[in-house]
């Protein structure tokens, strides 16, 4: 199996684990702004990439787009369509890699990624294949985490007791900066971005380690596999003085803000 593939067949087992609708739950106000900010008009052809258990997706199909979501692994898809179900809309769902899209050249007017694509092994076949689906004049919308972020200092830990591969594998935070997107993206695109933050309710650093020990795939399969497991609570003191220097208090009560970059990019409407 080539070395990419492998990278690949490590990703889909490892976002498998665990309960990821609850981690899905903290994520949903980032869906909404995205959603909110696009407004994408009845009758869109939309394209969500890692849409997991559909945030992204459900919420533009209630604006009557035509969403048909994408992942890695189907594990999230139960949970999904019973979500649309209930919600009254129709959603199709494709079992699929963000680096080689099973859609033609300019499927679609509207391309998203929630906190996802920015996680693919090789970003510059990524970013290529969002490009690739978008049609002229259409917009590709993204939330990605920044190097700033309660995210890239958790993953900094987890990959410092068991390294990523090479290349840009372990480097998906290079997604929450604009210089870098206006590069990956090229002159085919207007990008415009906004530095936002969700806000995690924990008010204890123990109580947030604990709710992503528990559901969260990567950080169970950190778990399962690491040697001798004794080694584990070494990693999760780690990560508990680290969320301890988030914790904050505001008028939103006690938590953890989480910085990400909220992008739309627009695809010139000529070749």
């Amino acid at each position: 199996m080539p070395a990419d593939q492998d990278i690949r067949e490590v990703n889909r087992t490892m976002w498998s684990y665990g309960e990821y609708r609850h981690v899905a739950d903290l994520l949903r106000p980032g869906a909404v702004e995205l959603v909110d900010r696009l407004d994408p008009e009845p009758g869109t052809p939309h394209l969500d990439v890692a849409t997991g258990n559909g945030n992204v997706a459900l919420l533009s199909a209630q604006r009557g787009a035509h969403v048909q979501g994408l992942d890695l692994t189907d594990e999230f898809f139960p949970d999904a369509r019973e979500r649309a179900a209930a919600a009254g809309v129709e959603i199709e769902f494709h079992l699929g890699d963000a680096e080689d899209l099973p859609f033609p050249d300019d499927s679609f007017s509207l391309v998203t990624s929630t906190y996802g694509v920015q996680f693919a092994g090789n970003h510059a076949a990524a970013a290529g294949e969002l490009a690739r689906v978008c049609r002229p004049g259409g917009r590709i919308g993204m939330c990605n985490w920044t190097s700033r972020s309660w995210t890239a200092h958790f993953q900094e830990i987890l990959s410092a007791y068991f390294p990523f591969p090479t290349g840009h594998q372990g480097q998906p935070m290079l997604w929450g900066r604009e210089d870098y997107l206006r590069d990956l993206f090229g002159a085919r695109f207007t990008l415009a971005t906004e530095r936002r933050w969700l806000w995690y309710p924990f008010p204890e650093a123990e109580a947030l380690v604990a709710f992503f020990e528990s559901c969260f795939g990567p950080c169970i399969a950190a778990r399962n596999a690491i040697s001798p497991p004794g080694r584990w609570a070494d990693l999760r003191a780690e990560l508990v003085e680290m969320t301890e220097s988030f914790v904050t208090t505001d008028a939103r009560g006690t938590g953890v803000p989480v910085e990400y970059l909220l992008v739309i990019a627009e695809k010139e409407s000529h070749r």
